[in-house]
């Protein structure tokens, strides 16, 4: 009997109408993280595939195929990758931001806006939390968005979106190439399932909210946020993905913008 496909999931809300169905199904070996935990994963072969963060298919494109038609994406608002400040936006220059070390793509993408939108040059943090400034992902960002109380708080998805007119894609499907050369069978059924999943994830939120549970938020807030979210990878998607890329080489975060690889 061969091994189960080890696959990636993301600890956080805004994926749990995909991996409720994924783990009903009980095929597949889930391995839950923060987007960096599984961006190392990925790469180090401890899982095949998984929702991981763009900006790890865009430093190691070598090793990956893109999952086609999905992603974890924003139109507008996404109300969980957040800039809470105690001072405008436009006053944080020289200001220490806290960012946290859940994630690679919105870290990125945030110091893209200081520069290329804003042309501010904040001080970035790692370490202090009590910054006058920070940036969340993820379900923590969610609770500050509904329950917080900082003067100014902005959407990353909405700036990214006022200043390019694009959607926002923070993770793509990849999987190993290693794991295509030796399952391809596997990838492929586990793929066509994946979109089927997709398909469904919205069709019926409210029956989730019997198997889910976030402390702080009521079912209509959960709801909401599950609303937000957007699953697509359209060809708009891919050119703001694109974009986004080409300013991330354009601010030494990577080598090159690379090419979109699909698996087939």
């Amino acid at each position: 009997m061969k091994p189960m496909l080890s696959i990636g999931q993301i600890d956080y809300a805004n994926v749990y109408p995909i991996f409720y169905q994924l783990e009903k199904l009980n095929k597949y070996k889930l391995v839950k993280g923060v987007p960096s935990f599984l961006n190392s994963a990925i790469r180090e072969g401890g899982i095949d595939a998984g929702f991981c963060s763009c900006i790890e298919y865009a430093r190691h494109p070598e090793k990956y195929y893109v999952i086609p038609n999905i992603s974890i994406s924003c139109l507008d608002k996404v109300k969980s990758v957040m800039l809470f400040s105690s001072v405008p936006i436009e006053e944080l220059d020289g200001v220490e931001i806290y960012l946290t070390g859940e994630s690679g793509t919105s870290v990125v993408l945030f110091e893209i806006l200081m520069r290329e939108r804003y042309g501010i040059n904040p001080i970035f943090s790692k370490d202090n939390a009590d910054a006058p400034a920070c940036v969340l992902i993820g379900d923590k960002a969610l609770f500050g968005t509904y329950n917080g109380d900082w003067n100014h708080v902005y959407d990353l998805c909405s700036l990214w979106q006022e200043f390019t007119g694009l959607p926002f894609v923070f993770a793509l499907w990849i999987v190993r190439k290693e794991t295509v050369e030796d399952k391809y069978d596997e990838v492929a059924q586990f793929v066509q399932t994946l979109d089927e999943i997709k398909n469904d994830s919205k069709k019926n939120l409210a029956a989730l909210l019997d198997h889910y549970t976030f402390k702080g938020l009521s079912s209509y807030q959960i709801i909401d946020y599950w609303e937000t979210i957007n699953y697509d990878l359209s060809d708009n998607h891919i050119q703001g993905l694109l974009k986004y890329f080409s300013f991330a080489k354009k601010i030494g975060r990577i080598k090159k913008v690379p090419a979109l690889e699909f698996f087939v």
